[in-house]
């Protein structure tokens, strides 16, 4: 079983073991260095994304066609999830671990009239490796629709990345823009909450993960410092113009290092 070694990684994770199937042996970190995770970064639905929040297949094909294989994702609708699986060998989903916490997961057959589903996780982590899930079971943890994905044998093929990257940088240099706007106002405690995932997630907590994948140890300090000064920000559960309690400064500069690093494998 191929375990997660980076935070937020059970996706990346559950490729890995989806190619262990078919004899490949990889693993969440070697995938995410090999397509260039950590110089990518999107915006979607009101959402900036960077790191492991980047996935599906038009993220993870950019490994698995340098390797001869491809993922193809459909959405299933839930009353259809089960009649769907049975008719599979393997398949990565989505399934909620918590009311909150979805996580990704591989279906790897039926055992004792039971979904088997292996869990993605971290090797020390006090968790099952796999989950035997009723019908009912399955079904109670998933959405209205699920995106289901499998792999299959392709050509292989040299990836081009360049627009990606050019993208990536784009989208950084708004993001700079909408922090520093979104901070400059009085913002309540639940839109500075809200923030976390849809604005700051992705150059505070997902950003770091990637530039420590690479070594990036001097941007990583100084967006760490913004982290804290943010983390206690969302603390105060008050209203705050943030600006005043963060290093907005510092943050343009550590935006401004990660996009010329991007630079440098355009």
């Amino acid at each position: 079983m191929k375990y997660m070694t980076f935070n937020s990684s059970c996706s990346y994770a559950a490729v890995a073991n989806l190619l262990s199937f078919y004899s490949v042996d990889t693993e969440d970190r070697k995938i995410a260095l090999e397509m260039g995770l950590p110089f990518l970064f999107d915006y979607e639905d009101g959402c900036y994304l960077s790191g492991p929040m980047l996935q599906g297949e038009k993220w993870f094909n950019l490994y698995l066609k340098t390797i001869g294989y491809a993922m193809t994702e459909k959405e299933i609708k839930r009353e259809q999830l089960c009649a769907y699986l049975r008719d599979l060998q393997y398949a990565m989903l989505g399934i909620y671990v918590s009311e909150r916490n979805k996580h990704a997961v591989i279906y790897t057959g039926i055992q004792d009239g039971k979904f088997c589903m292996l869990n993605n996780k971290w090797e020390q982590a006090d968790e099952p490796d796999t989950l035997l899930l009723s019908e009912q079971e399955l079904l109670q943890r998933v959405d209205e629709i699920i995106m289901v994905a499998v792999l299959e044998k392709a050509p292989c093929e040299t990836v081009q990345t360049e627009s990606l990257l050019e993208h990536s940088v784009s989208v950084l240099q708004a993001l700079s823009k909408d922090i520093t706007t979104f901070c400059s106002q009085e913002k309540s405690a639940m839109d500075i909450r809200l923030s976390m995932n849809t604005l700051f997630r992705a150059i505070l907590l997902d950003g770091i993960t990637m530039l420590d994948l690479i070594g990036e140890s001097s941007t990583i300090q100084k967006l760490k410092v913004v982290q804290s000064q943010f983390m206690n920000a969302v603390k105060e559960n008050k209203p705050l113009q943030i600006d005043q309690c963060l290093d907005i400064p510092l943050l343009n500069t550590a935006i401004s290092e990660y996009i010329a690093l991007i630079r440098t494998h355009v």
